[in-house]
């Protein structure tokens, strides 16, 4: 598939600070590409591909979410990006930060779900971020669909199981993919299942167990944790 470089509409436009710079340089390479984009007059909000990733650290997510906002008056500028695992993960991001949520869809035959289960997966992805904390995850770009694992942890604690595991398949040919989800009731049973799936003899993800929408709780030390190795380590 063809995409293009992000515009991000910064001439004329100062960074707020340093920091700010160093973001902007951050997303400024050119192997970053647009799956998905949406602007308004003084927020632009991009989910793009770094196709450059495959030769980096090996599992790294390979999407970032960047939201750039614009103050007119002052003309500067802020940057704020980063590196998800999973498309709809990136919607989520961005939607906190102001995006609105049917704003991100990529183009038709880019990025496609395969199934209505999918669909409605990521649906409550993008809707619940706030409510789990990322744990792990890594891609598998050398399998044949490649394969994204994530692992996340519940932040209510009357929310259960606490720990999910999300496994995404993308087929490159048809540019579809699939997205599954288990539930495992304790952080030793979802890293039996990651440490199977890493040796390729996974079995079948457990279906969690329905669980209402609450509130978010959110917790410091809970904050997410993004993590790239292939096993994840033990607490």
């Amino acid at each position: 598939m063809s995409l293009h470089e992000p515009d991000y509409e910064l001439d004329g436009f100062e960074p707020a600070d340093d920091g700010h710079e160093q973001h902007r340089r951050d997303v400024g390479i050119s192997s970053l590409k647009v799956l998905g984009e949406h602007r308004k007059d003084t927020d632009s909000y991009f989910v793009l591909l770094d196709e450059g990733a495959t030769w980096g650290i090996p599992g790294s997510p390979q999407l970032r979410a960047v939201h750039i906002s614009r103050d007119l008056s002052a003309r500067t500028f802020e940057v704020d990006s980063k590196e998800l695992p999973l498309y709809a993960m990136a919607q989520s991001y961005l939607i906190a930060r102001g995006c609105p949520s049917d704003a991100l869809s990529p183009p038709e035959g880019v990025h496609d779900p395969a199934d209505e289960v999918t669909r409605a997966l990521e649906a409550r992805v993008r809707g619940d971020g706030d409510h789990f904390a990322l744990l792990a995850s890594y891609t598998a770009d050398m399998r044949d669909p490649v394969e994204t694992v994530v692992m996340l942890r519940s932040l209510d604690p009357q929310a259960g199981p606490e720990f999910r595991i999300l496994l995404e398949r993308f087929d490159w040919d048809s540019n579809t993919h699939i997205l599954r989800e288990g539930g495992f009731e304790t952080y030793a049973a979802a890293v039996e299942w990651w440490e199977a799936w890493s040796d390729e003899e996974a079995p079948a993800l457990p279906p969690p167990a329905p669980t209402a929408r609450r509130s978010p709780v959110r917790s410091a030390s809970a904050t997410p944790v993004p993590q790239t190795s292939r096993r994840p380590h033990s607490r």
